[in-house]
């Protein structure tokens, strides 16, 4: 069902045994962009949000990144933007700024093919060195298809159809991208916000299943550390891999 993505682990690093840290959407921002865990709660909803944190953002703006947060969602859905803030990013960028009503999937924001395409075009307007994160929103409930897909992915399961069209606009995207003069200097690092909550295979209905994502590394650039990890990874490993 990710034809694309399965291609583009072909020229990465990824992780056999890859966790998520937390069961939510809003525990991932600071697990992978501030390496904080939930501790229980999510992490913005406890007493330590209010605490100075080194997040990817704050670290790379003091090496003179420009700094930047997508989420094609509303403004200020599910406090993702008191998130990023948190996290140092300077700029945040949602369904107010992409400006186009015409691309709302009526539920959670803009469809993943429009605004992944605004994100690479944005991206391409700011001077570099810069660092973005994008939270995508299709993938999610209720699994929302554009009308004009909606007889190309035609299985039985919502869900399954959604997927197909994410990853295509994936696809799309890294096409777009790979055109722009900073593609070939950049890492991109793709990784989910939790668990799936569908599982159809054994293997994810276990404990430690459950909790299981992908946690891919692609340089364009240099392909030298591609290839499969037998050890395990988590979401909190991305920002130290990263920096160092």
């Amino acid at each position: 069902y990710t034809p694309f993505l399965d291609s583009l682990m072909q020229q990465s690093a990824w992780w056999r045994y890859s966790y998520a840290n937390g069961r939510k959407s809003i525990d991932a921002m600071p697990s992978i962009l501030a390496g904080i865990p939930s501790i229980e709660e999510p992490y913005i909803l406890s007493p330590y949000s209010s605490n100075n944190i080194n997040g990817i953002a704050s670290v790379l703006r003091g090496e003179g990144y420009h700094t930047a947060f997508f989420h094609g969602a509303p403004n200020g859905s599910m406090g993702f933007n008191g998130v990023a803030n948190l996290a140092g990013f300077e700029e945040y960028y949602g369904m107010t700024e992409y400006g186009n009503n015409e691309h709302f999937d009526k539920t959670g924001g803009i469809f993943d093919e429009e605004f992944f395409q605004y994100y690479a075009h944005t991206m391409n307007g700011m001077q570099e060195p810069f660092c973005t994160a994008l939270f995508s929103l299709s993938s999610h409930t209720p699994f929302t298809l554009p009308e004009r897909y909606k007889n190309v992915y035609s299985d039985s399961t919502p869900f399954l159809n959604v997927l197909q069209y994410s990853d295509n606009a994936l696809r799309l995207f890294f096409e777009t991208a790979s055109q722009m003069p900073w593609f070939e200097n950049t890492l991109f690092v793709l990784s989910a916000d939790h668990g799936g909550t569908y599982r159809y295979h054994d293997r994810y209905k276990t404990t430690a299943g459950v909790f299981a994502i992908p946690i891919v590394f692609y340089a364009p650039g240099d392909q030298t550390p591609a290839g499969p990890r037998e050890g395990p990874a988590q979401q909190t490993d991305v920002l130290p891999t990263v920096l160092s």
